[in-house]
């Protein structure tokens, strides 16, 4: 009878730490989940979500992404962008209203903010995002092609670059047709 009682705490015991493995914290259901191409940050009572900077030519582009304003009574703007590594030139820009408890879309913002410098697609550019509530915000941002989901995204260029008309030429001589293909013969062997 005595190596009853022993066994069955040792059972017990077995079967509460298996049941007390599976259960955990921090699982990452738990955790923000955010797939994007851009670059987060939630420290700030504004949050910058999916920050890219969309390159519409080598040395230029515009700041993408989205701002949260998580305070529900008091509004902010985004007021400054800076290039922390100083290699890049963030136009002046209005400051961008974010009303407490809502969002904005840099990508369809009327207030645009376009960059120009020793950047290309691929790059990552160091950039600090100042608020009016007093915060800042640095991001690693990717820098993305002007292609496929980012064609919709209007691209203003900066007033530096701006571009020279162009006139079309004329033709000088006209088209040339090309004759319609020949049929090729048909490559099956003959029966024997």
């Amino acid at each position: 009878m005595l190596h009853r009682r022993p066994t069955a705490i040792a059972a017990l015991l077995l079967a509460l730490a298996g049941s007390l493995s599976a259960c955990g914290f921090d699982y990452p259901t738990d955790r923000v989940n955010t797939i994007a191409a851009g670059t987060q940050n939630r420290d700030a009572s504004v949050d910058v979500l999916g920050a890219r900077v969309l390159s519409t030519a080598e040395g230029e582009g515009r700041v993408i992404g989205a701002l949260a304003n998580n305070d529900v009574d008091n509004d902010a703007s985004l007021d400054s962008v800076t290039d922390l590594d100083g290699a890049i030139t963030v136009e002046e820009f209005e400051p961008i209203e974010v009303a407490a408890g809502r969002g904005v879309n840099l990508s369809t913002a009327e207030t645009a903010i376009p960059l120009t410098g020793d950047f290309v697609a691929g790059d990552v550019i160091n950039l600090e995002f100042a608020f009016s509530t007093g915060e800042t915000v640095a991001l690693e941002v990717p820098v993305v092609k002007n292609c496929w989901q980012y064609t919709a995204v209007p691209t203003p260029r900066p007033p530096s670059r701006a571009p020279h008309p162009v006139t079309p030429r004329a033709r000088t001589r006209p088209r040339a047709s090309r004759p319609p293909r020949a049929s090729r013969p048909s490559r099956s062997r003959p029966r024997s």
